[in-house]
């Protein structure tokens, strides 16, 4: 009986063990052999446009706005009126007000003013609606309305034709998420509005590194921090080469999500 029952546990342990080791390889991060050559953000915007954002208010969107201020392009935040907006105000930004979950109030933003650029770095995981899908497709339409040169949208790897490059854990934890990022990518993409698609891997706090890549290679995953994808969503909206390609987002030195710098 004893004997039973230590094959049954170390038959359990075993296979915990199997399980294990096939979730950490499968989160390990995996570098395309073919990415884009993306230069570093150019030191004074070529384009003297502003800028309008959607989600600056959000961890990417500060990094973004602080980033795009600190090279003196002029930003324009979309923001509900109920959003604080103490943060950014510190970062000199003009304020429009308009919920992205309001398809007559986006469109007004988008045509308040001659933008180089529209970024939807909009994300909210418990949303009824959410704007991950509705609030994209309205700032989609909002900017394509305008005559806006180009949307950038950041959503996620896992999304549209990257699902099965997102490990199992990404894609349980976004499980809810990845749906509707690919119906604002597809509506996006469908829609003939000038466009660039990020997809970043797992987004982490730390030190930004000034290291990433971006690949159209769909097998792409990866890890970066905030930082660092602000750092990239500048370059690409210097590259007019990056216009109409959807990309991979992450960082070559990290290899897995604790190996960050604090």
């Amino acid at each position: 009986m004893l004997k039973t029952i230590f094959k049954v546990l170390l038959g359990l342990v075993l296979v915990v063990v199997a399980l294990v080791g096939y979730l950490l390889f499968d989160l390990r991060a995996k570098v395309p052999d073919d990415t884009y050559p993306l230069a570093a953000p150019l030191a004074v915007s070529a384009d003297p446009r502003p800028v309008l954002i959607f989600g600056a208010s959000g961890a990417t969107g500060i990094e973004l706005v602080r980033l795009l201020r600190a090279r003196g392009d002029k930003v324009t935040a979309a923001v509900r009126a109920s959003s604080d907006r103490s943060e950014l105000a510190a970062l000199g930004v003009e304020f429009v007000v308009a919920d992205a979950l309001d398809a007559e109030a986006v469109r007004a933003a988008a045509a308040s003013d001659d933008f180089r650029a529209v970024v939807s770095s909009l994300y909210c995981s418990n949303c009824q609606p959410s704007v991950d899908d509705v609030g994209n497709i309205n700032v989609a339409e909002g900017a394509r309305a305008a005559g806006v040169p180009r949307m950038l949208l950041v959503s996620t790897i896992g999304a549209g034709d990257s699902y099965q490059s997102a490990n199992l854990i990404s894609r349980y934890i976004l499980r809810d998420i990845l749906p509707l990022k690919t119906a604002a990518e597809d509506h996006l993409l469908a829609s003939g509005q000038p466009y660039t698609i990020l997809r970043p891997g797992g987004l982490l706090p730390g030190k930004t590194t000034g290291r990433g890549f971006i690949s159209e290679d769909r097998s792409a995953f990866g890890f970066l921090t905030r930082g660092d994808l602000a750092r990239i969503i500048v370059a690409v909206l210097d590259d007019p080469g990056t216009v109409n390609k959807v990309f991979a987002v992450a960082d070559p030195g990290i290899t897995l999500p604790w190996d960050i710098e604090e």
